[in-house]
């Protein structure tokens, strides 16, 4: 049974970092990497197009498959009386992870390719570079992760331990409202306020629970040995 619970919280711990360190390495990659200008074309695009503008796409697709992972060990690690809140942030996450990895595999396999080859029919509705393009459509797809780590907030138990755990998973989900209000008005500093909601979650939150399960680890090789 020791054994069965180690196993849980390795996955647990080594997923929750490895969602932490890619959104960091996302975030970073997105700060590096984006394209400010004006769109003015897809023929324009594809003229200017470098494959460093997609370094964004490695890390995304990493940070997809380790909230699988996470969500999954999670789900198996809640107790029965807080399975419902699992099971939910396991439901919104792999409708998270699933979106966002068809998005940005549509960026590997699609886009890069047609855009190096010159092929640029319909390809605008596609890019990353455009705005009101499919590939931002899709990006929505991180509200369902914040929904996700809302509802793994409840799963952990109301103590000193994972106080900080629960604040900012649940906080994450005001990254919704928050960047849905400031796309309407056209505030930009919302929108950041917003996203920055879901990048402290996803990243000090993790890092947080990953030593909280690390520690549970430690607890049980010791009662092992």
């Amino acid at each position: 049974m020791e054994k069965e619970k180690c196993v849980v919280y390795k996955v647990c711990f080594v997923s929750a970092t490895a969602v932490a360190i890619f959104t960091l390495l996302f975030v970073v990659a997105l700060v590096l990497t984006y394209d400010f200008s004006k769109w003015t074309g897809i023929e324009n695009y594809c003229k200017s197009f470098q494959p460093i503008q997609m370094l964004t796409v490695i890390p995304s697709l990493l940070l997809a498959f380790s909230y699988v992972g996470f969500v999954s060990g999670l789900h198996i690690y809640a107790p029965n009386s807080k399975k419902i809140w699992s099971q939910l942030a396991l439901s919104f996450g792999l409708l998270y992870s699933g979106i966002s990895i068809a998005n940005y595999l549509i960026q590997l396999v699609t886009v890069i390719p047609s855009v190096q080859n010159g092929i640029t029919e319909g390809l605008g509705l596609l890019v990353s570079g455009y705005s009101n393009s499919v590939f931002f459509a899709l990006m929505a797809s991180y509200f369902l992760m914040c929904i996700s780590l809302f509802f793994s907030a409840f799963v952990f138990e109301k103590s000193k331990r994972y106080k900080w755990v629960r604040s900012l998973f649940a906080c994450s989900a005001l990254a919704i409202p928050l960047y849905l209000i400031g796309s309407i008005v056209k505030i930009a500093i919302i929108m950041m306020i917003g996203a920055m909601c879901w990048f402290i979650a996803a990243t000090i939150g993790m890092f947080v629970l990953a030593f909280c399960f690390y520690k549970k680890i430690n607890s049980i090789k010791l009662l092992i040995l």
